[in-house]
């Protein structure tokens, strides 16, 4: 397992949000004309759900999008992909044995945290907020229901980039063992004692 310098993961992770909030607030076309709330808030906020790969598509990208705004989503998007499906994941699968009651701690905390935010910011019900947090941490996004307000969509975004470290974390065993599993080499799942060998 690779050690992470947090400060790094953080550093890097500004950045792409920087150039992301950069990207949707200056290239025409790429926030819906009609989206309410801060051009900047918007910004942030699409830019986070495109790196995260979220993508509620709810106020972005809009219909007016140039083909310079297509060619920065994709852009952005494997930059995302390649920051969350990466060094992110890593990073949540070593911090979760450190976590009072590990990893499922951490996923029950911060879906109680999703619930109350989106209760309270975006007056989603008790289940719709629940159900929101858990397709934003799959990254799954369906867009049937995202935050109308600027503080739901700072609060969404932020979320986001929480929720989504958990869920690696949360995957993590499904991860090695599958990972394993699919070896050529057995002998790893031997050693695991994942397969056992029949003695003659």
């Amino acid at each position: 397992m690779l050690a992470f310098a947090g400060e790094r993961l953080f550093l890097l992770g500004s950045a792409l949000v920087a150039i992301g909030t950069a990207g949707f607030y200056y290239i025409p076309g790429m926030i819906s004309a009609d989206a309410e709330g801060s051009l900047l808030i918007n910004s942030i906020y699409c830019a986070t759900m495109t790196l995260t790969t979220v993508g509620y598509g709810d106020i972005c990208p809009s219909s007016d999008m140039t083909h310079i705004g297509r060619i920065f989503i994709v852009l952005l998007s494997f930059c995302g992909l390649g920051m969350f499906c990466g060094p992110v994941m890593d990073f949540a699968s070593s911090w979760t044995q450190d976590v009072p009651g590990g990893a499922i701690g951490a996923a029950l905390t911060t879906l109680a945290l999703g619930v109350g935010l989106f209760t309270i910011l975006e007056d989603f019900s008790e289940v719709e907020a629940a159900y929101f947090s858990v397709v934003t941490g799959t990254t799954i996004g369906y867009g049937d229901y995202s935050p109308n307000s600027d503080a739901g969509k700072i609060a969404a975004a932020l979320f986001a980039i929480l929720v989504i470290n958990v869920t690696g974390g949360l995957l993590e065993p499904a991860c090695t063992f599958l990972s394993y599993y699919c070896s050529k080499d057995d002998s790893n799942l031997i050693e695991e004692g994942i397969v056992h060998v029949k003695r003659e």
